[in-house]
Parts: C-alpha cells; structure tokens; sequence
C-alpha cells in the first residue's frame, strides 16, 4: 500500500461487475441475504488482529452496524462503534462541505483565487480558483505527497507544503475539465483558505459546522500537537505513523471519525444540516474527469447517469476506508479499517457484495 493515495474502488467494482453481469452464469445474491453475505465476509476477521468496522444503511435505516478486531495491539483493545480511523483521503470530502459552506456564508466564492488567501504562492498560482483545486484540475510538477518525499514530509506541516509547491523548481497549472490528475496538496491548500476565509483554524472551522452539527462527538483533526486519542485505532493496531514518518498536513488526510460518527453525518447532510440540498447537488455533480482515476465532483469521485453515487476512499498506509452514498437506492455504506492489505480485501468484498446486490 502506498502511503498517501486515493482509491477508486468503487469505480473499480463497478466495472467488474458490469463485465461480470454480461459474462457470468451465476446466480444473483438474493435481496433477503445481504446483511448475512456481510457477516459471512466479516467472519473471516481474526478477533486478535488488526480489524474492520462497517455501516449499511438503507432506505433511512441502520440494516448493519458491525465491527471485529482490534484497535490496539498493546492493550488488546477492540474495535467497537465509537473507535476513531484515520479516514485519510475521505478528510478532502469534509473540507471540500466546509468551502461550500463559506460560500453559502458568503465569505468566498469558487471563482476565487487562491492566491487571494494563502500567501506566499509565486505569481504561477495566479489564475488558479478554489474550484480547480476542489476538482482536482491543477497540475504540479512534483507532488510533495510522493514516496520518493517521504523525508520532507516527516514532521511537514500545512506552512512546509506551501513553501515546497511556491520553489521556483515547482511548475503549476490549471488543468481543462477531461486532464485532471488526483492532487493531495489541493486540499492541504484549501484548509489554508478555509483558515483565512473563516478567521479560526482549519479544525475549529470544521468542529462548529460541521462535526457538532452532525453530532459527530469522536471526530477530529491530527494536527501538529495533537495524537491518535487513546482509545482509537492505531495503524496496523501499532503505531501511529505511516511507513515508519508522521506528517501534520491538514485538509487532505488528517481527520479521524467512529463508524458511529460516520452514521451521523449522513443522516446529518441528507438532512440538510451542513450544507443545504443545493449545494449537495452542486458538489455531487460531475466537474473534471480524471480518466482511468474517475470523474469528480466538488471533493468527492462521481458516479455515472441517472442519481449517480457519491463517493470517497481513505489509504494511509494500514488504513484503508470507504465512504459511499447511492441515492437511486438510498442506500450508504462506511468501512474503516485499520489492517493493511489483509482488511482492504475484506472491505474489497463487502462492497461488492453491497455492489452486486443493489446495483
């Protein structure tokens, strides 16, 4: 596993299981089954390994809300519904609602620049809004997340990213619609325009409008001076840092939430109180296309047709995670894990049960 990368997991499944749905002469998991598919895949979790924790809802309803395995190896603690993760790259999805929601605060717009905000960035940054960054339309020359960085970003903190992408070394630029390329510094950039635009910091921003909205009371932001709380899931059920570093960017990666706290945000936007249904749509609606990587909207991956889903993965290193919304099914999905590779491909096969089933 890489250390600071997106999944396109779903994008992946999907696919899979169209070609499967033309080539395949199996049977189709029956509606009545699935919450027993789930908990015949979570079975082959081993109570004294690193584990796993998922939420399904569907038609406004918790069906399953299950968690096995352990959040820390030292003191045998288990996982249960209230465990903080690291989400990793689920974290762009909650900064890009609070952008959205400065901009129905009207203390910014999309078509601002980011440049406006943050200082410091050379004259290349000039041209470049908020919007190209929420969509991932920005191309920088060396990605300061990259495995070959992993030194500069030990210990980095949001002001070290920003004086790596200003080198005269860095070329940067607005990319069209159908060029996008997955961009972590984006969003580490718009947790310094959320701090600016907002006049608080990037975590006190979010914990007022967004977190204690929606209820969410075991969230919160790794930042410098703040550690994984005690009673969370390490990584691997181990350590708190990733391939042997620990970085303190925020905006891209830092967030940690329950699977508990996961059910509440959902229930919290669908009902309109973080951002309004509006907005939602906006951000959920197709604005780059990054190819092979998928189409995204405003800080989440984008579905196809009609009601397409919305989507987030998280990869740091031992964490994996998934975040996903299909409303022609009214159906969300969360899975937070914390065991490498061994729980991706449990997460892997419960989301193509959940696929499979519904889609």
């Amino acid at each position: 596993m890489h250390i600071f990368t997106t999944q396109s997991l779903v994008f992946f499944l999907l696919s899979l299981i169209s070609h499967n749905a033309l080539t395949s002469t199996e049977s189709p998991i029956k509606k009545s089954s699935i919450v027993d598919k789930v908990h015949s895949i979570i079975s082959k979790q081993e109570e004294d390994k690193p584990g796993i924790a998922v939420l399904l809802r569907k038609d406004n309803k918790v069906i399953l809300k299950v968690s096995k395995g352990l959040a820390n190896k030292n003191t045998h603690l288990t996982i249960g519904p209230s465990t903080g993760f690291r989400i990793g790259s689920i974290s762009k999805s909650f900064n890009a609602l609070a952008i959205m929601k400065l901009v129905e605060q009207e203390r910014l717009s999309l078509e601002d620049e980011v440049t406006e905000f943050v200082e410091g960035l050379p004259l290349g940054w000039k041209g470049i809004t908020i919007q190209h960054l929420l969509s991932h339309r920005v191309y920088i020359s060396n990605d300061f997340f990259s495995d070959s960085n992993l030194e500069i970003a030990n210990q980095s903190t949001n002001e070290d990213l920003i004086k790596f992408v200003s080198s005269n070394n860095i070329t940067v630029k607005a990319l069209a619609f159908d060029k996008a390329m997955y961009c972590n510094s984006c969003f580490v950039l718009l947790a310094e325009v959320i701090k600016e635009a907002s006049e608080s910091s990037f975590s006190d921003y979010l914990n007022q409008n967004i977190f204690a909205p929606a209820n969410m009371k075991n969230t919160y932001i790794v930042e410098k001076g703040v550690s994984i709380k005690p009673n969370d899931a390490l990584n691997y059920a181990l350590t708190e840092s990733f391939l042997g570093i620990n970085q303190f960017t925020t905006g891209a990666m830092a967030q940690v939430s329950s699977i508990e706290d996961l059910n509440n945000f959902i229930i919290a936007l669908k009902a309109e109180k973080i951002v309004s249904q509006e907005t939602l749509n906006l951000i959920t609606k197709v604005h780059s296309d990054a190819g092979d990587d998928g189409t995204f909207g405003l800080g989440w991956m984008i579905g196809w047709g009609d009601k397409p889903f919305f989507s987030h993965g998280g990869s740091l290193d031992g964490y994996q995670s998934e975040l996903f919304f299909y409303p022609k099914y009214d159906i969300e999905v969360a899975i937070l894990t914390n065991g490498g590779d061994s729980t991706y491909e449990l997460q892997s096969q419960i989301m193509r049960a959940i696929l499979t089933h519904y889609h």
